[in-house]
């Protein structure tokens, strides 16, 4: 992220320290524990905004040379995205026109054709059928290749509508957040290709966590959050998505040092949350994590996929420190978060239609359970608690 951009963001927390108080809404938000446990409601999540939305499918350094691919399942839907030879990057169903297995078995790689394991049937890098083994005896093939999803790269990421011929306007879908995304130059990070692959619960549930900047002074006291103070966090909204900026322990420094000294992440922590289900943290330094919440096949199942991004391409030695930092953080999801947040869905029946209190200093989950309420047209309205004083 450009400098100036964010020594304005270091300039807003260190005035909310000050002030203490971080950026609040007006009202503490009240939400049914049912609308976790809905399969309905989920339902509709799932068909309204999963199947019909853009969705982040991956970043542009995932996949930076013709032939390189990821490929994994989104809310039911098995995707393939690939740099074809002509440099633009595509997303197919991962699915052979022919029988319908999967073309693509690995999550990421590089290659020249996608060959069915089935029965061979070949695709080249642009999508393209290009081989059939027994052409003349198959009969007619109505197929010329495999079925592409209206896609577009833009500001270092891929984004994708999971509904062939679906209408893909990404101007507007990602308002303000394209140059928030841009500045994190995330065009210029080299993935470690080793993931970390966890089950969660309800991907609401889950999404909560990476929108709550509250919790990690708490939770995370002793680990990843014993350096962010709790009254500095600052919010920006971009149409559905969320900047989540977070104060250090060290932001009173700059008040002693020069600007052109600041080391700015120092100071802030930065999580950029692309509706409805990429977290990326950081990246405004040397490190950066994407975290893909993806739907199960069910309301209160999802599975998350951490990637790690470096700034610098790894040497052997990186690579020792990348595998370090991805079991670190693994660790701290998988015994903190994650723990905590399956025993909140453990507790939700329990409670009926008894509400989740999002605080005026939770703004960035408040704005989530809005935005899902409007896309979905929920059919109980989310219930305001008027504020006091």
């Amino acid at each position: 992220m450009s400098n100036h951009l964010l020594h304005d963001l270091v300039r807003r927390l260190r005035a909310n320290v000050r002030d203490d108080t971080p950026d609040l809404t007006d009202s503490v938000l009240r939400v049914p524990a049912s609308s976790y446990l809905d399969p309905a409601q989920w339902e509709r999540e799932i068909g309204e905004i999963f199947l019909k939305k853009p969705m982040l499918v991956a970043l542009s350094c995932d996949i930076p040379e013709p032939g390189d691919y990821m490929s994994f399942s989104l809310a039911g839907r098995p995707i393939l995205i690939v740099r074809g030879d002509d440099g633009l990057a595509r997303t197919f169903f991962n699915i052979c026109r022919h029988r319908a297995a999967q073309v693509a078995t690995e999550f990421s790689g590089n290659a020249r054709r996608f060959t069915c394991p089935y029965h061979s049937w070949s695709y080249d890098r642009q999508g393209r059928l290009a081989g059939v083994p027994g052409r003349a005896q198959f009969g007619e093939i109505e197929a010329e290749g495999l079925t592409e999803l209206p896609a577009e790269e833009r500001a270092g990421a891929i984004f994708a509508v999971l509904t062939p011929g679906a209408e893909l306007d990404l101007d507007a879908w990602l308002d303000g957040m394209a140059d928030a995304l841009a500045a994190l130059r995330l065009d210029t990070l080299h993935p470690y290709r080793k993931t970390s692959v966890l089950q969660s619960p309800n991907w609401k549930l889950t999404a909560d966590g990476y929108l709550d900047g509250y919790h990690l002074p708490y939770l995370h006291k002793d680990s990843i959050g014993g350096k962010i103070l709790s009254n500095g966090h600052a919010y920006d909204l971009f149409g559905p998505h969320v900047r989540l900026s977070m104060a250090t322990r060290r932001i009173e420094e700059i008040d002693s040092v020069a600007e052109e000294d600041w080391y700015l992440p120092d100071y802030l922590s930065l999580v950029h949350f692309v509706f409805p289900n990429v977290s990326i943290s950081a990246a405004h330094g040397g490190t950066a994590m994407l975290s893909r919440l993806l739907p199960g096949p069910s309301v209160g199942e999802s599975t998350t996929i951490q990637h790690q991004y470096f700034r610098q391409p790894l040497d052997e030695e990186g690579m020792r420190a990348a595998e370090e930092k991805r079991l670190a953080y693994e660790k701290v999801v998988l015994e903190e978060d994650y723990a905590t947040v399956f025993g909140i869905g453990a507790s939700l029946e329990a409670l009926g239609e008894a509400p989740i209190l999002y605080g005026r200093n939770e703004l960035g989950n408040q704005h989530l359970h809005r935005v899902v309420q409007e896309m979905t047209g929920a059919n109980r309205r989310l219930k305001l608690k008027p504020r006091r004083g």
